[in-house]
């Protein structure tokens, strides 16, 4: 796969766009297709095999680094949702490559990015990763955190930006505040 002149070639530039995105989402309809499309500054494209109305864009962004922005409008549910993911683009060999490129803009960056904004930090889990929750309003944003590289104990402790998902709360709009 090569890499898209046209498309950002570093993850720092998608991430600040995508958080462009997020400080004007205030109800689903703010997550409209288009107005992802106009934040991001890329077509998405219908996914082949969803047959929900999903769209994306799935790029290399370095030789180690493939992105993928994924928006559905569920069938389910009238609230659409968003995600940026990173993957290795030689898939799950190990060592993990490093993320250095893509932790420009690292989780505390972004996690100062979202309060200043208005969100707050209302959770913190672990799935397949750590992750943290934020909220502001029916806005719920994900990021999944993983360590920058395994060579030495200050890049696994260097928090990166695995995946981000934005999607909006049904009901209970306001879960608790924790900081």
């Amino acid at each position: 796969m090569m890499v898209n002149p046209d498309h950002p070639q570093d993850a720092p530039e998608l991430l600040r766009r995508l958080l462009a995105l997020i400080d004007s989402l205030h109800q689903p309809q703010d997550l409209a297709k288009e107005q992802v499309t106009r934040f991001i500054q890329m077509p998405l494209k219908p996914i082949a095999s969803s047959r929900s109305g999903g769209f994306e864009i799935f790029e290399q962004l370095t030789h180690d680094w493939l992105y993928r922005f994924i928006w559905h409008a569920h069938d389910m549910t009238p609230d659409p949702d968003l995600g940026l993911l990173f993957y290795e683009a030689r898939g799950s060999s190990l060592p993990r490559p490093d993320m250095a490129g893509i932790c420009q803009l690292d989780a505390a960056q972004f996690h100062d990015a979202l309060l200043r904004m208005g969100y707050r930090h209302i959770s913190s889990t672990r799935r397949a990763s750590p992750a943290r929750q934020y909220q502001r309003g029916l806005v719920e944003v994900e990021i999944g955190i993983v360590g920058e590289s395994n060579d030495s104990l200050e890049k696994i402790g260097h928090d990166c930006i695995k995946r981000v998902v934005v999607g909006f709360f049904e009901r209970h709009p306001d879960r608790g505040a924790k900081r």
